[in-house]
């Protein structure tokens, strides 16, 4: 029965949606990708908008992209909740008059439906086709759907790859007869291969890498704790711009790139788009916050999710930052979920990596114990600790964080909430509210 009712919701909100895309017929740019395709969402809408009313879907799922397009956003999970937004689905339909362009976050957790991109692609086809990077993500889900042989006669880095290689293959799914313009990340060998299998003579392609054989090309990037300075060459011109307030990694080039070439796939120019980039100021909730820490310190809050590429792209930041300042790094680390028989290959790999960064390392939830702790007893770290859960972590840290800490916190968010640890070592109470997952469903958790 619970399975029926799901069904005829998702068919309710893709009817509406699809009448809403009817109706307006706004130009669809579509983002996906396994890392940076919120942030890459929140970058091309700050330059769009300038021009022209946006509209961007604020979820990415089988429900969150019918409910993006129809501008619904839910108060809650519970039936109350759902009962409302379904009510108001009629009148949603009218929620893209005068856009000129919808951004849909495009995200697959599973090979089949309604998770997957066949189904997303039933409710919007992109007209632009971003993607913006490709690793080990929910790849529990896709392991479900090897063979034998596959899962078990394999070594976990060539599982692991082959993974990576069968969720590229459902992200390019997105690209349609509809689409005229691909947005890619050449240095992403995943995305390569996988594009090499696609006919696309009729399509503009545009990529962004290190390469000066790319349309896009990085340039400078510097970064302070006050702020991350990126260049880029887009065939002759040159765009420069300052993100104030945010120290970003170096992998957040993938990110404005993914962006930069978008904007200028559907007409904006560099002057404009450099323009627009050097005010903007609205990356996502714990993605990449700074905050004020008690005893000096500075919390680099990226809390909400984590994947070994995220992760890693932070402990550079730490290190950059680490070696700059000359502050102590302490790394709160939470479990990295949904990887599955990936889980002690991903873990194991950023643990090495986490000891060479950090002085003070403190873990939380049952896979940082198991993959984590056994690596990082050997290191000689100044402090070591494993939590049970993130409130305990916290109450640690409000009486033991060393003065003038660099405080890198990252984890998954099913079941580990490392936010709420962040809670007890701000500075300023009123901090919370920049916290992620601070609405009224999360509370219940």
């Amino acid at each position: 029965m619970r399975r029926l009712a799901v069904y005829v919701v998702l068919l309710y909100l893709r009817f509406f949606a699809r009448i809403a895309l009817f109706m307006h017929r706004p130009k669809v740019i579509g983002i996906a990708g396994s890392v940076g395709k919120s942030s890459a969402k929140y970058a091309l809408k700050a330059i769009l908008e300038k021009t022209g009313r946006t509209v961007s879907t604020s979820g990415n799922s089988e429900t969150g992209v019918p409910l993006g397009i129809l501008g619904i956003t839910l108060a809650g999970y519970g039936p109350i909740d759902w009962l409302i937004a379904l009510l108001r689905c009629p009148f949603g339909v009218f929620h893209l008059i005068g856009a000129s362009y919808l951004i849909v976050e495009m995200g697959i957790d599973d090979p089949r439906p309604p998770k997957n991109m066949e189904y997303l692609l039933t409710i919007v086809e992109p007209d632009v086709a971003v993607i913006v990077t490709e690793s080990a993500a929910h790849t529990m889900q896709f392991e479900k759907a090897l063979t034998v042989e596959e899962a078990h006669g394999m070594d976990p880095a060539e599982r692991r790859d082959l993974l990576i290689r069968r969720i590229t293959a459902e992200d390019v799914k997105m690209i349609t007869d509809r689409t005229d313009t691909v947005v890619y990340n050449a240095d992403n060998a995943f995305i390569t291969d996988e594009l090499k299998k696609l006919k696309h003579d009729d399509k503009m392609m545009l990529s962004f890498g290190a390469s000066p054989d790319n349309r896009l090309t990085y340039g400078r990037r510097e970064v302070t704790l006050q702020h991350t300075f990126f260049e880029f060459k887009l065939d002759a011109d040159r765009i420069a711009f300052r993100v104030n307030d945010y120290a970003l990694p170096e992998e957040y080039r993938e990110v404005f790139g993914a962006a930069i070439l978008a904007a200028y796939a559907v007409g904006e120019t560099p002057a404009r788009i450099e323009q627009a980039l050097s005010s903007f100021h609205a990356l996502p909730k714990g993605r990449v916050s700074l905050l004020r820490g008690i005893n000096d310190s500075v919390i680099i809050d990226s809390s909400y999710n984590a994947s070994r590429v995220s992760v890693m792209a932070f402990l550079g930041l730490a290190q950059e930052l680490r070696d700059a300042t000359q502050r102590p790094v302490v790394f709160a680390f939470g479990d990295m979920r949904e990887l599955g028989g990936e889980a002690e290959l991903e873990h194991t790999d950023v643990a090495r990596r986490a000891v060479e960064v950090a002085e003070y390392l403190y873990c939380v939830g049952p896979l940082t114990k198991q993959y984590v702790m056994p690596i990082a007893e050997q290191a000689g770290l100044r402090e070591l600790q494993w939590f049970e859960n993130a409130r305990l972590l916290g109450s640690h840290l409000r009486s033991h964080l060393p003065n003038n800490a660099l405080v890198l916190v990252k984890g998954s968010q099913n079941q580990i909430f490392l936010e709420e640890a962040i809670k007890f070592i701000l500075a300023d109470e009123k901090d919370v509210s920049r916290l992620c997952r601070q609405e009224r469903y999360w509370k219940k958790e």
